[in-house]
């Protein structure tokens, strides 16, 4: 299970090379989702009252960019999703053990769990918030913002050193609740839909490897709780997600000089996090917080899924090899 567990013979360090391979995997699977949920939350509001706009989305990008287009940035994003998905459950591992030690109160604990999700969140955002600028930027104009360097240089150009903390005020109070409720949901879910399959309360039951179930039972319940964490979290912290997407382009400058896709032109640009919400209230309305909610919760289940079923795997071959 994720988190601190007392008898678990995994170290961090172990924990962390998880939480890296799970990044990788979740990145590569939830590119195009991320490609499309993007281009459709900076669309302005004369594009919102069409149906199916992420489809309609979809079918300009392959028709104007290619396929390849849905997988812009991925060099980036691997790096990105590396150290956003290890250092989220990295974090979570170490505060869940601190936490562990401090309170014997078991009524407290999802609590406090809680808030070593929320912690984890926000650490993450503040490190990953300057490649995920870089990022944004090449999945709008791939050819203005190609490679790592020329990224650094044209956000630097456009922004100073600010510009690449765009969006972090937005991406703290989003990421934060987000973790944490991914991660509570996930813990609350995963060992219920176990116990359905093997109910392992006696120590006899127990392998050396401190494996209690059987790798399809942890892949399917993971796969449900990880489904229902990823939904849930990203539904109630989406206006965040959408206003840090469009903090994160509010110094960005179109350039004749590259091919800007239609889908990347007339961009929703917000200068500061309360405006970014009350603009869009006024604006759009209710209905505008979540522009891109449905092809966002899409990624956000594939997301939620491949991180927590491939971390969980990683986990128990490790066990399992070191046993």
């Amino acid at each position: 299970m994720v988190g601190y567990h007392k008898d678990d013979i995994m170290t961090p360090n172990q924990k962390l090379i998880a939480g890296c391979i799970s990044g990788m995997a979740t990145r590569f699977i939830t590119q195009p989702l991320d490609i499309i949920k993007l281009r459709t939350q900076l669309q302005k509001m004369q594009a919102l009252d069409k149906k199916k706009i992420w489809f309609r989305t979809t079918r300009k990008i392959l028709k104007e960019e290619g396929v390849t287009a849905f997988w812009a940035g991925h060099n980036l994003g691997q790096i990105h999703s590396i150290l956003s998905v290890s250092s989220q459950f990295y974090m979570y591992e170490l505060t869940t053990k601190y936490v562990a030690g401090l309170s014997h109160d078991r009524d407290k604990q999802p609590y406090l769990f809680f808030f070593c999700g929320v912690f984890s969140g926000c650490c993450c955002a503040t490190l990953v918030i300057p490649i995920e600028v870089i990022r944004v930027r090449q999945m709008i104009v791939k050819d203005q913002y190609r490679g790592l360097l020329n990224g650094v240089r044209e956000v630097y150009n456009y922004g100073g050193i600010l510009g690449f903390y765009e969006g972090l005020s937005a991406s703290l109070l989003q990421m934060g609740p987000s973790v944490g409720i991914s991660f509570g949901v996930f813990r609350f879910l995963q060992p219920r839909i176990l116990k359905y399959f093997h109910d392992c309360t006696t120590e006899n039951c127990i392998h050396r490897s401190k494996n209690t179930n059987k790798p399809e039972h942890l892949l399917l319940a993971s796969t449900v709780a990880g489904s229902i964490a990823g939904f849930v979290s990203k539904t109630i912290t989406y206006p965040f997600d959408l206003a840090k997407r469009r903090l994160q382009i509010a110094s960005h400058k179109e350039d004749l000089r590259y091919q800007i896709p239609s889908t990347s032109r007339n961009l929703a640009k917000c200068s500061n996090l309360p405006d970014c919400i009350i603009n869009t209230l006024k604006t759009e309305g209710l209905r505008g917080l979540y522009r891109g909610w449905k092809v966002t919760i899409y990624k956000a289940q594939v997301t939620s899924v491949m991180a927590f079923t491939t971390y969980e795997l990683v986990c128990y071959a490790i066990r399992e090899v070191e046993s």
